[in-house]
């Protein structure tokens, strides 16, 4: 049933292969619309974390937020606690840096604040009271087990 104008095609051509740059340009363009997505649309807000996680920036406001309540409070007991909540290696310093940046961009009453705390934490841990006993001793280079033996090397000398 095939009309005098119609052909049929005998000759088959296989499709062409297409490049992988198809898959590629999907991947890029899932990345950004899923960025878009976390970051715009819908991004992560943080309630309730612990202070240890904040940024330095969040931690210098904590900082300076415990300061200002001691100066008004004088509670060093309560301050403590709170700055213990940083896990700072060393919270006298850390005080004493953000003083003096504080300082330097003209912040006095934060400068003070922050400087006075870090005085107030130093001079009640110069002379901690010991909690626990002292450890034992440990040996020393010059201490010897008992029963090994010990011989020292001759001097190497020159000779002519």
């Amino acid at each position: 049933m095939l009309n005098d104008t119609q052909e049929i095609r005998t000759d088959y051509a296989p499709p062409q292969k297409r490049s992988p740059l198809y898959l590629v340009t999907g991947v890029i363009l899932g990345l950004i619309l899923g960025l878009v997505y976390a970051w715009v649309i819908n991004p992560v807000v943080y309630e309730n974390t612990a202070p240890d996680s904040l940024g330095d920036v969040q931690k210098d406001f904590y900082r300076s937020t415990i300061a200002q309540v001691y100066a008004v409070t004088g509670d060093l007991q309560r301050a403590s606690l709170r700055l213990a909540l940083l896990t700072d290696p060393d919270p006298v310093f850390a005080l004493g840096s953000q003083a003096q940046r504080a300082l330097a961009e003209g912040q006095d009453a934060e400068a003070r604040a922050l400087a006075l705390l870090a005085s107030a934490l130093q001079s009640s841990t110069l002379f901690p009271e010991p909690e626990t006993e002292l450890p034992p001793p440990q040996p020393t280079a010059t201490d010897t087990p008992e029963g090994v033996p010990t011989h020292t090397l001759p001097v190497p000398t020159t000779a002519p």
